[in-house]
């Protein structure tokens, strides 16, 4: 008898493995809608009956809410973080999502054949009482959407980017820098005239720089002194005007070249329901707070333009193996490829997309309505 009991105890143990290896790797290709695991327990022995039955009930519950919270905590939040990892960091995410996985609903149970009790837990990962509504905080007036000329200037990548609204990567220091990455290139500017006007080259360092403006002025009526009286119809100066031209072939007038590449009207074409972009072979993971990023590093798309509802009841964008599953992006999609991905989890466009991208959504707005699929 001992005997079968220990055969009968290893199948269900092996049952029990088979079950959690299974919800491991569903959690690996976690791509939204909800987290289901399925709970098994078994009554001590030497029970019986109601007993028995009521024992094998509490363990299903209790390796049930044990596997869920594995699997909300292994959810990518963003390209660096897990939810347990803003867990971590963040106790009024923490005290949410326990709360939220007491609370989870129990969607089936039922006793087994021989004595074991299985018990099904749901959780939804958008919608009301979800994961998504306890990692992102309320963001009511979202940021305005930056200008689609703004991916052909200099950027600082912020590795602090706050992608759910709760501070955690520190909101304070990001809006700071968000606010300054206008102002950024700017200091950069004075420098760089600095170094590379040629004429100061030969004279002492970079310091003499704004000496130099001044410097051609007092050398041209030197010059011509001894040539006036000889050629008064011949200017001196006059000579040395060429060299005018010179600052002038420092503007860049590239970026403004380069959006009529595009559309050569500087105008969206309209009429887009919505976003495809294509990240197969790029090795794109899901996660729930995505960026979408210009090839210079800025961010064009993420939850700080979006209203925290729209992404609490639908997220900020599916996944999809083709365009057949892209159903949200609406029946005349843009579509666009993306050149890299950035930590797994974010897309990158070349600028010229990117711009075309924020074109199109300020005649459209489909990006206001997260009308966004990435295909992986």
């Amino acid at each position: 008898m001992h005997v079968v009991k220990s055969i009968a105890l290893a199948v269900i143990m092996l049952a029990l493995a088979v079950c959690t290896v299974g919800t491991s790797e569903a959690a690996a290709k976690w791509d939204g809608g909800s987290i289901r695991v399925v709970g098994l327990g078994i009554a001590p022995i030497g029970t019986s009956g109601p007993q028995a039955e009521a024992l094998a009930r509490r363990a299903a519950v209790s390796d049930a809410y044990r596997q869920l919270a594995e699997q909300v905590n292994g959810v990518n939040v963003d390209a660096m973080t897990t939810v347990e990892n803003l867990m971590l960091v963040n106790t009024t995410v923490r005290t949410h999502v326990s709360a939220l996985i007491k609370g989870a609903a129990i969607v089936e149970e039922a006793q087994q054949r021989d004595g074991s009790y299985t018990v099904t837990i749901d959780l939804p990962v958008y919608g009301a009482a979800s994961l998504a509504s306890t990692i992102f905080a309320p963001n009511k007036v979202p940021e305005a959407w930056t200008p689609p000329t703004s991916v052909y200037t200099p950027y600082t990548p912020q590795t602090t980017y706050d992608t759910t609204g709760y501070g955690t990567y520190d909101r304070t220091q990001t809006w700071g820098n968000t606010a300054g990455t206008a102002t950024a290139p700017t200091p950069l500017h004075p420098t760089t005239p600095a170094v590379i006007p040629n004429p100061l080259r030969p004279d002492a360092p970079a310091v003499t720089a704004p000496a130099a403006p001044t410097e051609p002025a007092p050398l041209r009526p030197s010059h011509p002194a001894p040539q006036t009286s000889t050629m008064p119809s011949v200017p001196a100066p006059a000579v040395q005007t060429p060299a005018a031209p010179a600052p002038a072939a420092q503007t860049p007038i590239a970026p403004a070249a380069q959006p009529a590449e595009i559309i050569p009207t500087g105008q969206a074409v309209g009429g887009y329901t919505g976003v495809i972009i294509d990240c197969t072979g790029l090795g794109l993971r899901p996660v729930m707070s995505p960026v979408i990023k210009a090839e210079n590093g800025r961010p064009i798309y993420g939850y700080k333009n979006l209203d925290s509802d729209k992404i609490i009841q639908n997220g900020m964008a599916s996944y999809a193996r083709s365009e057949a599953d892209a159903a949200r992006a609406g029946t005349n999609p843009l579509r666009l490829r993306a050149v890299s991905v950035d930590g797994n989890a974010n897309p990158v466009l070349s600028a010229n997309d990117a711009n075309r991208l924020l074109l199109e959504n300020s005649a459209s707005g489909f990006l206001d309505a997260t009308n966004v699929v990435f295909l992986r």
